[in-house]
């Protein structure tokens, strides 16, 4: 006699089976509970990880072969996940429909870079992997968020024995030689085993949809797919220029980040009635990111060395995961003070990155990193609870306008970069790949300064209209 029907019902099982039975009847509920546990982690850390990790896998890979193919396929992967996020709740389907949907194309994509070294077949995982990477997390945290508020739903935190596995596993890749075949494979194991707790989540939301409009969102607005393509082409071009020696004239250069900036502006305003109370939030959350991400990573080179980009990623992910924790606690759990605090340690960070050393460099991007990770939960929780926003949107929006933020920021950041290039007479890659810190003054003045004082300047907007708590 199979035990499966009586899983779910370990009572009515006992009853209907005999206590004979109860000791194995137990063991298969337990065997069952754990597979659902390690599900539902598995995707809590794919969530949490899957924007940054194909990525760095990616680029790994990349560095390892220096093959145009992987170059390529680079590029191909941060358009997709830079562009996906516009492109996404165009049909008429539920947010668990579409997690379960990046979890099938992120399954699809790592396997095709276990399989193959082909460009065309590396394309094509780049693109559905992009897309996954780009959706993955706010789908799950629409979802996450929903159970959150509704139950007493708490995620078990499985997601550090999932990073452990895929370490151990990257260990295993390296010390066999195997071009990390091995951790693209288990990568898609991942991504399929995360689909029952998937599946599972989606079973407690359906009364999350009982209330929504059924308006299918159709391919209407033509123009601003044309647009959107021709600003994301801009992206694609300055993002090779950061791998690749290519000779386009500075002018060129300058043209196509001109051409970008319109088309996004275009972008910006067209959507001028969605999230109006919010959008500047969001877009300085996004430039923010740019900022600490993007460029500091290169430039904390001309502080810290060849270990400057660790520095940056290690204080980032240190002030995203506790800066609500330390303001809340710094604040006694006075929301209005913590608020206030956080506002001020975003100012002071600004302010010490203006100064030219290389401990104050490391505490003011600390300060900002700790902003941002006290404004991201916050911005979630009143975005989730505002009565005038459709909840099964707003997570998504949020990360669109986020991502205008971080795309205005690298452009603005490509131009400053292009135009000092051109004026000193260096190579666009001496940045991107610097071999000593001779260009420090150069790049501190003409690059980081403005920056600096530009970011700072929107970080200023926003704080004058957020809404202030009480």
């Amino acid at each position: 006699m199979t035990l499966w029907p009586y899983i779910k019902h370990p009572i009515q099982g006992i009853a209907i089976l005999g206590l004979n039975n109860f000791e194995e009847l137990m063991t298969v509920a337990r065997f069952r509970q754990t597979g659902i546990d390690f599900s539902i982690g598995t995707l809590n850390f794919l969530a949490n990880v899957g924007i940054m990790l194909p990525y760095i896998l990616i680029l790994l890979r990349y560095q390892q072969t220096q093959s145009t193919t992987f170059l390529i396929a680079l590029v191909a992967f941060y358009i997709s996940r830079a562009a996906s996020i516009f492109y996404t709740k165009r049909l008429d389907l539920k947010s668990t429909t579409y997690l379960l949907v990046t979890l099938i194309l992120g399954a699809l994509g790592s396997l095709l870079f276990a399989l193959s070294s082909s460009v065309g077949w590396l394309i094509i995982g780049s693109l559905l992997w992009g897309y996954s990477a780009a959706t993955i997390w706010p789908y799950f945290l629409t979802i996450k968020l929903h159970l959150t508020h509704t139950t007493s739903f708490k995620m078990k935190r499985l997601y550090w024995l999932v990073f452990a596995l895929l370490g151990i596993m990257l260990a295993i890749d390296l010390s066999l030689g195997l071009s990390y075949t091995l951790t693209f494979s288990v990568l898609a194991l991942l991504y399929l085993g995360a689909i029952p707790g998937g599946v599972l989540l989606g079973n407690f939301v359906n009364d999350f949809y009982q209330h929504r409009s059924h308006k299918i969102h159709r391919l209407h607005h033509i123009w601003r797919w044309l647009l959107s393509l021709i600003g994301f082409a801009g992206i694609a071009v300055l993002t090779t220029l950061r791998k690749a020696h290519l000779n386009l004239p500075s002018w060129v250069t300058l043209t196509i980040i001109a051409i970008a900036l319109i088309v996004f502006s275009i972008e910006l305003y067209s959507d001028r009635h969605v999230l109006p109370d919010y959008k500047m939030r969001l877009l300085n959350r996004g430039f923010l990111i740019s900022f600490v991400l993007l460029f500091n990573s290169f430039f904390a080179y001309f502080y810290w060395g060849s270990i400057g980009m660790y520095l940056v990623f290690g204080l980032y992910l240190l002030g995203f995961e506790s800066g609500y924790a330390v303001f809340q606690v710094l604040a006694k759990h006075q929301t209005a003070l913590a608020q206030r605090l956080s506002q001020g340690s975003l100012i002071a960070g600004h302010l010490l990155l203006l100064i030219p050393w290389r401990l104050s460099y490391l505490v003011a991007l600390l300060l900002i990193t700790l902003y941002i990770g006290y404004d991201n939960p916050t911005i979630n929780t009143t975005l989730y609870e505002a009565t005038d926003i459709d909840h099964d949107l707003a997570i998504v929006h949020k990360y669109r306008f986020s991502t205008y933020g971080g795309l205005l920021g690298q452009l603005t950041m490509f131009g400053l970069l292009v135009a000092v290039s051109a004026i000193m007479a260096q190579p666009l890659l001496a940045f991107f790949s610097p071999t000593n810190a001779d260009h420090f003054w150069m790049y501190n003045v003409a690059l980081n300064w403005p920056l600096i004082l530009i970011s700072l300047g929107i970080s200023l907007g926003n704080i004058r209209h957020e809404p202030q708590h009480i």
